[in-house]
C-alpha cells in the first residue's frame, strides 16, 4: 500500500482529514493521508529529526531511549489507524460534520500508549465511529477507556451479555460475582448504586418486557394473585453506554435468556416466552406472534 492513497469514499476522505489534523499536517491536492503507512512515515520523520539533534549534542543514550519510545508509540498508533480504516466500505457515506478538534487531539494523545491488540481494536472502532458520526464518543469516554486494562475490558464484554432494557446490566449472582460488579463500578462503566428492576404482572395476565432491540419477552402470570417480580441491576454509565455500541451484537445470549427465565419463574411467574422483534421504535415494537417458550 502506498503512503498516499487516492480516496474514493466520503468516509475515507473524512478519516484522512481527521488523521492529518491529528498529525498536524496538510493534505495535498485530491489525495488524503488515510492509511497506517503514511502515519508511520510521518511519525518516523519526526522522530529522526529529534534523534539527529540529540546525536549532534552527543546524547546517544537519550537518543536511543527516545528512538525506542517513539517507535513503540508509532507502532501503536499505526495499528489503531489501520483498524479504523477497516471499518469503512467503498461508497460509504458519512456525516459531513467535522470531528471536534479537541476530541482529535485527545484521541491521538491517548492511542500512542495503547499496545494491547484487543484494546487497539476498540480504539480503532472508536475513531471510525466518531468520523462517521461526530459526538458518538465523549471526551469522558476516552478518558475512562484509556485507564481500562485488557482484563477489565474482557469483564465488560462478559457483562454486556446480561444487558436488559435500555441501559441496565443484570447483576444477579448467577451472572456476575459481587467482586466483578464492584470492579466494573471502579472502571466507571457502570454506576455504583445497586438497583432493583421490577415488573408487576396482574393476576391471570401477561406483561411485555423489552430486553434489547432484537428480543422481547412476555411474562405470564396464570395465578389469581398479582406477581411482583424483580431482579438486581446496575445502570450503565454514559461511557458504558457508548462503549456498549462497540460490542459485537452477534454474541449468543441464549444461556442468559434461559438463566433469567429460571430466576423469574422461581419468583412466581408461570411462563416466559421470547419473541424476535421485527420492527422497533421508541414507542412501540412489533414481533413474531409465535414465540419460543423458555
Amino acid at each position: 500500500m502506498s503512503a498516499l492513497i487516492e480516496v474514493n469514499t466520503d468516509g475515507l476522505a473524512k478519516l484522512g482529514k481527521t488523521i492529518c489534523y491529528g498529525l498536524g499536517i496538510t493534505a495535498f491536492g485530491h489525495k488524503q493521508m488515510a492509511n497506517a503507512e503514511a502515519y508511520a512515515a510521518i511519525k518516523k520523520a519526526e522522530t529522526d529529526t529529534k534523534i539527529k539533534l540529540l546525536n549532534l549534542k552527543r546524547d546517544e543514550e537519550i537518543a536511543n531511549y527516545i528512538r525506542a519510545r517513539e517507535s513503540r508509540k508509532m507502532n501503536n498508533a499505526k495499528s489503531i489507524v489501520e483498524e479504523a480504516i477497516s471499518h469503512f466500505e467503498c461508497g460509504e457515506k458519512v456525516s459531513d460534520e467535522p470531528v471536534n478538534e479537541d476530541w482529535t487531539n485527545r484521541f491521538f494523545s491517548i492511542i500512542e500508549d495503547i499496545s494491547d491488540k484487543s484494546l487497539q481494536k476498540i480504539w480503532g472502532q472508536i475513531l471510525a465511529g466518531e468520523v462517521k458520526q461526530p459526538k458518538s464518543y465523549s471526551l469522558r469516554t476516552l478518558d475512562v477507556l484509556r485507564n481500562i486494562t485488557k482484563e477489565e475490558a474482557e469483564l465488560f464484554i462478559k457483562a454486556t451479555q446480561f444487558y436488559i432494557e435500555k441501559n441496565f446490566i443484570c447483576t444477579e449472582e448467577q451472572f456476575l460475582s459481587p467482586q466483578e460488579v464492584w470492579l466494573l463500578g471502579e472502571t466507571g462503566l457502570i454506576n455504583n448504586d445497586d438497583l432493583i428492576k421490577s415488573w408487576d404482572v396482574e393476576p391471570n395476565s401477561k406483561l411485555e418486557v423489552l430486553l434489547d432491540k432484537n428480543i422481547l419477552i412476555v411474562l405470564h402470570n396464570n395465578s389469581n394473585k398479582k406477581n411482583f417480580c424483580s431482579i438486581s441491576v446496575r445502570k450503565l454509565s454514559k461511557a458504558g453506554i457508548e462503549i456498549l455500541s462497540l460490542i459485537d451484537k452477534q454474541v449468543d445470549r441464549a444461556t442468559f435468556y434461559n438463566a433469567l427465565t429460571s430466576i423469574l419463574k422461581s419468583r412466581g411467574l408461570s411462563r416466559v416466552v421470547k419473541h424476535e422483534i421485527l420492527q422497533y421504535t421508541d414507542n412501540q415494537c412489533s414481533y413474531k406472534t409465535i414465540g419460543e417458550e423458555l
